[in-house]
């Protein structure tokens, strides 16, 4: 089979997914929101479920297109199809009762290909201490990893690109912080973790063009236009790729 054949079935196979198609009914006839059987009880909502299981298996496509589909209700915590923000639990931690966003799912399991994406949809900006994620990541214990075909043998790869990543959203990363958690006995996972953290973001002057990044980015997240805003920027696409944090 050609790549392109691959790449229309895959993307035909995204589209038609049950998931999916969920998700655009109830975008669709909001009553559909509060199902009776989704009560949340003892045991978690279909839907979420269903999103923990996408999160392991590590899907970047599937993520991406499941925050195409709900990203008009971000801005809004209370609602259940603003999936980012609900908890569910990882099949490492069933109980019901200690959910977690899939934010820090992703930074716990440094899956660094999705948090880029979560990244560029504006969800670390939103986050009201947005250094926890960067502690998560550096700290987690490792034995937290997504394990369907892969091996253990990237995820300080991944960690390190991780810590790059969060570098690029924000404008400051409190090391004290950081340092305050090493002092308690915790191991980080990369023994270099600070060559991963510009200096501008702890110690020295903020770059301007970075502190431009994250103005107009502001601007754009409340307005609730990351990340298809910053392509219609009239600006070059360099800078257009910038601002959605390719580098």
């Amino acid at each position: 089979m050609s790549k392109s054949s691959k790449l229309c079935r895959k993307t035909s196979c995204l589209r038609s997914n049950i998931f999916c198609n969920l998700i655009d009914k109830i975008v669709k006839r909001p009553s559909l929101q509060f199902l009776g059987q989704w009560g949340y009880h003892c045991y978690e909502p279909r839907i979420y479920r269903t999103l923990a299981k996408i999160l392991r298996k590590g899907n970047p496509d599937f993520v991406e297109l499941l925050l195409k589909k709900t990203k008009d209700y971000v801005q809004d915590r209370s609602c259940n199809l603003a999936l980012i923000w609900r908890t569910f639990t990882p099949v490492y931690c069933p109980s019901p009762l200690s959910g977690i966003t899939p934010l820090l799912y992703v930074a716990q399991t440094r899956q660094s290909n999705i948090l880029k994406i979560l990244l560029q949809y504006g969800i670390l900006e939103r986050e009201k201490n947005p250094i926890n994620i960067v502690i998560t990541i550096l700290l987690y214990p490792s034995r937290v990893r997504i394990m369907v075909d892969h091996e253990l043998v990237d995820i300080q790869e991944d960690a390190k690109t991780c810590l790059v990543l969060c570098s690029r959203v924000l404008a400051a990363i409190s090391i004290r912080e950081i340092e305050t958690q090493l002092s308690l006995g915790r191991r980080p996972i990369i023994s270099n973790w600070l060559d991963y953290i510009p200096s501008t973001r702890y110690k020295d002057p903020c770059e301007l063009l970075h502190l431009c990044r994250i103005t107009i980015r502001a601007q754009l997240l409340t307005n609730n236009m990351l990340p298809n805003g910053i392509f219609s920027l009239l600006i070059p696409v360099r800078l257009q790729n910038y601002l959605n944090l390719e580098s």
